[in-house]
């Protein structure tokens, strides 16, 4: 299903016009919002934005300090995974990516995305580009016996001093042993190999609720990945938005957006830490599954029924 929205200007938005579409949509949005304009907007409950996120970590020199800055659980849950890989025989590798292998890849990408409840395929609209830049990439796999498992395609940006995670998918009876943990963990150990600062997750839309839900930002941020502005990392990624909720149609209880702080200029508001918005109609909603790292701080919103 797609999302209902609407979109209306700045007018619209702090006269209170934007009211009429209230039981009709999910999310009003204003698209390119001056940014002298964002003080004003932030008080009539419009939260300006970066449209996607990249999710981004420092792949240190080391797998011992990367595990030792995360938490004690989630240190314990990359070794569980690890863990049922070995158990299972599962044959973890990397491997340079190749048509026959993108085919492979795109076949169990394809089951994963049609599990969700909005997924949506972007690996396959794309699949001409990626084979094109094909040498760019390596894949981690994961097989048992002949069959693929779990796989990462991974973009090596020696430019941006990067690798990146493309694409990634696991069969269902995976998922419940974590192995996009190890999927994750052997691209940060690809990166060291390859002498490369960051490791970035690709790119995500930035509202968690929709295509995206919110136990993704909880996953990637217990890996120790920080959510930044998309232009951030990769100038011209995306633009500028100004949202907010007001029901729940579509868009998942809770989900959860990152805003810009309140600081002046468009410049420092990029290059400033994010802030968490979670928006709910529960009064009791549990906020510390959502504590990711590297926020300027979290805000709880509670949406009343229209």
């Amino acid at each position: 299903m797609g999302l209902p929205m609407a979109l209306v200007d700045v007018d619209q938005a702090l006269s209170g016009r934007w009211r009429a579409y209230e039981n009709e949509v999910d999310l009003i949005r204003i698209q390119d919002p001056p940014t002298d304009t964002w003080p004003r907007l932030r008080e009539a409950g419009f939260l300006p934005k970066p449209q996607v996120v990249m999710w981004r970590t420092e792949a240190l020199d080391s797998e011992e300090k990367y595990l030792a800055a995360l938490s004690g659980k989630d240190r314990y849950d990359i070794r569980s995974a690890y863990r049922k890989a070995k158990e299972a025989d599962l044959l973890v590798s990397t491997e340079q990516l190749t048509g026959p292998l993108l085919t492979e890849f795109l076949e169990l990408y394809e089951r994963q995305v049609s599990g969700m409840r909005n997924g949506w395929a972007v690996a396959v609209q794309q699949s001409a580009s990626i084979l094109a830049e094909a040498e760019t990439y390596c894949a981690v796999t994961v097989r048992s016996r002949d069959a693929l498992v779990g796989a990462c395609l991974n973009q090596d940006l020696p430019t941006n001093n990067e690798m990146r995670a493309r694409f990634s998918a696991v069969t269902p009876g995976q998922r419940s042993g974590s192995l996009s943990r190890v999927l994750y963990c052997e691209t940060l150990r690809e990166a060291r190999l390859r002498e490369r600062r960051w490791v970035t997750l690709g790119r995500d839309i930035n509202l968690y609720g929709h295509v995206g839900n919110a136990g993704l930002f909880s996953f990637k941020s217990r890996l120790g990945f920080v959510a930044v502005p998309g232009q951030l990392v990769e100038p011209g990624s995306g633009s500028h938005q100004a949202d907010r909720v007001v029901r729940f149609a579509e868009l998942a209880d809770p989900t959860l957006l990152l805003s810009y702080p309140s600081v002046a200029g468009e410049e420092a508001a990029v290059a400033a830490p994010l802030w968490l918005n979670i928006f709910t109609a529960s009064e009791e909603l549990d906020a510390r599954p959502f504590q990711g790292v590297g926020l300027a701080g979290t805000t709880v919103r509670t949406v009343s029924p229209v």
